[in-house]
């Protein structure tokens, strides 16, 4: 007879739902009726009874202090640089493991737990700024957080702060709460769509007119303002009168500088620094002008987003042009030439020349070419604008070739390209201008050119793979491209 093996059961490890709370609270209940406390925390003479193991075991200094410190029987321990609310809260935060926080105390409790090495709630601490950062917090998180770090939740911010800046700046209670290093790193990042340059200046000189002591800081502050953006006739009725702006060497010399840059309106390409840069400013593609399907002639502006997705309409050319050119030199946008009506043949085209400025969105009419063009190339080389070949008067091509320089706002001739030579293409690289293709004698051209301006001279390079015209010419890395345009018998 055979009997049956007992049936034991598997090997299981089990935890208790509620233990570790009523553990917490029992510790509690200990440490609030003083019973086996056998440690005693000061702080702004306040003291708090403890248990040495619980705080060894949450504290390392204490940890440290009591294994050091164990046959001296010592169990009152004064804390330098620890406030009472501070060391309350972190006694609470060990036994119960929650921690009360608002702005005010968060500072003091966080130097608590630096002093007592206590590292859960020095993460919390942090944790709660990180959280709690929105409009109306931002500035006193960012003042906390200037003297606690880290670094990260500092550029956190700092970023609110410049995602509010409109509201901070448009309010003199939260814009006087600002120290000189916050207010110059607001300037610095503030959104040209949501303020103009002159607003800027005005809110840093309510800033500086609230509190005497804020002048000394008067050249620190308006240094991160650009006051070459701001309009000629602002500069003059509401800037140069300031008395700061006067009495202050350095910003007078902000000032003159501004004015030197506004008396220069042709060399302001040329002058382009930080200062006279748009704040938070992004390329763009940017389309203006050309023929339509049923040979309209346009004169819209439209720009592109970062993803080439989606268009919007940014403004208007001074008329309705094809057949031009555009280049652009230090963020000024140069259209030259072209026809402002359909005509096939090309018989009167335009020299005139026209500057945008999108920064104020406005039009400059500068030095007409010296010759008439369409179908031309014009680019920038040097710093200089440079237009080559294309139709003339009365429909014939030409091979001339000049220079702008816009100090001088002046057209000179330079070195003629070798044929005439019309719906070319070109494209700029090392300070050297390529030109490829085009249409001459009747027929589209395989050759490619290139212009050494130090020698004044055309060098002849290696042709294209097949002739092509009104074709695209562009630069990436170290390659040319040609793309496009119109063969004998295909179309490329």
């Amino acid at each position: 007879m055979y009997l049956a093996s007992p049936v034991r059961a598997e090997s299981q490890s089990l935890c208790s739902d509620t233990y570790l709370s009523k553990l917490l609270e029992g510790l509690r209940n200990l440490r609030t009726k003083n019973i086996l406390c056998d440690v005693t925390l000061e702080a702004e003479g306040v003291s708090f009874s403890a248990h040495k193991v619980i705080l060894a075991a949450a504290s390392n200094y204490c940890k440290m202090h009591f294994s050091r410190d164990a046959a001296s029987h010592n169990s009152h321990i004064k804390l330098p640089r620890v406030t009472a609310q501070g060391l309350q809260n972190i006694l609470s935060f060990v036994y119960s493991n929650k921690l009360e926080l608002t702005l005010q105390n968060v500072e003091e409790t966080f130097q608590a737990a630096e002093v007592l090495l206590v590292r859960d709630v020095m993460c919390l601490c942090f944790r709660f700024l990180d959280e709690g950062l929105d409009q109306n917090t931002c500035l006193a998180v960012l003042e906390i957080a200037k003297r606690l770090g880290p670094k990260e939740l500092r550029q956190k911010a700092m970023s609110c702060v410049s995602r509010h800046c409109s509201t901070i700046l448009a309010d003199p209670a939260q814009l006087q709460e600002l120290d000189a290093a916050t207010l110059c790193e607001i300037l610095d990042t503030a959104d040209t769509e949501e303020f103009s340059e002159l607003e800027l200046f005005q809110a840093a000189e309510c800033w500086l007119r609230h509190n005497n002591t804020h002048l000394k800081d008067a050249a620190e502050v308006l240094q991160h303002i650009r006051f070459p953006l701001i309009p000629l006739y602002d500069l003059q009725k509401f800037v140069q009168d300031v008395p700061f702006m006067k009495t202050e060497p350095t910003c007078r010399q902000y000032l003159q500088e501004a004015l030197e840059y506004h008396s220069q309106l042709h060399a302001q390409p040329t002058l382009q620094s930080e200062r006279t840069k748009v704040r938070a400013g992004v390329d763009m593609l940017v389309v203006l002008g050309g023929r339509s399907a049923d040979n309209t002639i346009c004169g819209s502006m439209w720009a592109a987003d970062r993803n080439c997705l989606l268009w919007k309409k940014i403004g208007q050319l001074h008329r309705p042009l094809y057949n031009h050119c555009v280049a652009v030199i230090q963020g000024f946008v140069f259209v030259m030439g072209g026809q402002d009506r359909f005509d096939p043949t090309g018989q009167c085209p335009s020299n005139q020349v026209f500057r945008f400025d999108p920064r104020h969105g406005s039009w400059l009419q500068v030095a007409s070419m010296l010759g008439r063009r369409t179908r031309f190339h014009a680019g920038v080389l040097n710093d200089c604008l440079v237009a080559v070949g294309g139709g003339a008067l009365l429909g014939t091509l030409t091979d001339t070739a000049e220079e702008y320089q816009p100090a001088e706002n002046k057209w000179q001739l330079i070195t003629p390209f070798p044929m005439p030579v019309a719906d070319h293409a070109g494209a700029t690289h090392k300070g050297i201008l390529y030109v490829s293709g085009g249409f001459a004698a009747g027929k589209p051209l395989r050759d490619t050119y290139s212009y050494l301006s130090r020698l004044r001279r055309w060098v002849r390079n290696q042709p294209m793979t097949f002739a092509r015209c009104d074709h695209g010419m562009e630069i990436s890395g170290d390659r040319i491209f040609c793309v496009g345009g119109r063969a004998l018998a295909n179309v490329c």
